[in-house]
């Protein structure tokens, strides 16, 4: 901008089918809505510009990229337990939050992708706004369109077609066994949240699940992040109702610190 401040633009293209028709004041409406949130983990669209063939929102410019980067691009600097920790406890703030407003906020997509970071112990969380403007049946079949990420979307999606708090949970699980394992949410076609899930069936293995590089630090980093283990196996477990409320999960993870 002409005074120097940056800021992040993101734009979405009306013309997008799965976007709903007829949707321009609704989704107007709704920005309003999500303007008013305020809370340091989470990215609120700071302004909008609504054009006949585009919307363009005005974020805080992120400079240090996202929870992704950090974890698979950055191979020199290990990314350490204090950082992943804190990144953890950012995002379940972060989504305790939305999930507990007025009208809760649901996310369609919640990856390592769309958390970025402030600081390597600052995280916020994106796409906060596209629950709001997607329609779900305009998806021609492709789960990955209109439910986030592969390897992020909860198994019961597939009969539901239905984003629920629930099926966050199950996404906030994948994240955090992602900083737990330093494994992507997919490898080699097999689901991470499937992988951990079959391994952990056997209490005396669930350490080598653990990524090496960080577990093998202390012994007090190796009880605490079994310890989050746990708490990220029952957030990725197979059954919705099994698993806990974002704020029970955030509660479950400040006492494994």
């Amino acid at each position: 901008m002409p005074n120097g401040v940056s800021y992040f633009i993101k734009k979405l293209n009306w013309t997008d089918k799965i976007f709903q028709m007829g949707s321009h004041e609704r989704f107007r409406q709704e920005l309003e809505v999500l303007g008013k949130l305020s809370n340091s983990n989470v990215m609120v669209p700071l302004a909008y510009v609504l054009t006949e063939d585009s919307a363009y929102l005005f974020y805080e410019h992120v400079h240090k990229g996202t929870v992704f980067d950090f974890l698979y691009k950055n191979l020199v600097n290990v990314l350490d337990w204090p950082s992943r920790y804190s990144i953890m406890l950012g995002v379940a703030q972060g989504l305790t939050f939305l999930h507990g407003c007025t009208q809760p906020v649901l996310l369609l997509d919640l990856s390592t992708k769309t958390i970025h970071l402030k600081s390597l112990k600052e995280p916020q969380i994106g796409d906060i706004e596209l629950c709001k403007v997607i329609d779900p049946s305009k998806s021609a079949g492709s789960l990955s369109t209109v439910a986030g990420s592969v390897g992020y979307i909860p198994p019961e999606y597939a009969y539901t077609m239905t984003v629920t708090m629930a099926g966050n949970v199950y996404s906030f699980g994948v994240i955090v066994l992602e900083l737990l394992t330093g494994k992507p949410a997919v490898s080699n076609g097999l689901e991470l949240a499937k992988w951990a899930l079959s391994y952990s069936a056997r209490s005396s293995e669930r350490e080598q699940i653990l990524d090496p590089r960080i577990s093998k630090t202390s012994l007090a980093v190796r009880s605490q992040m079994l310890l989050v283990l746990k708490v990220a196996l029952a957030c990725v477990s197979t059954s919705p109702e099994a698993r806990p409320r974002m704020r029970n999960a955030l509660r479950m993870l400040f006492n494994a610190k």
